[in-house]
């Protein structure tokens, strides 16, 4: 939907993924080594219209995290501070 909602170097978000839709899109990546499996996380529900989303966060129908603020409030997009050894 065109919003950015996590911005971090290659270490952090691949290790330690922070929104509910970057842990999605990391799940889906294959793995490369015989027998290892991760967890899939499958996306439910709708995707909102893009010409009128709504006034709350665009992911709120597909989220396993939302909350009914999310609903009515677009989250901040706030500093988040991670560190990665």
């Amino acid at each position: 939907m065109g919003n950015i909602v996590e911005l971090t170097d290659y270490k952090s978000i691949s290790t330690d993924p922070l929104h509910p839709y970057s842990q999605a899109l990391l799940s889906a990546i294959p793995i490369p080594k015989v027998g290892l499996k991760g967890e899939r996380i499958v996306l439910e529900g709708d995707v909102p219209s893009p010409i009128d989303p709504g006034p709350g966060c665009v992911f709120y129908g597909r989220c396993r995290h939302r909350k009914d603020i999310c609903k009515e409030a677009k989250p901040k997009f706030e500093e988040k501070n991670q560190v990665i050894m």
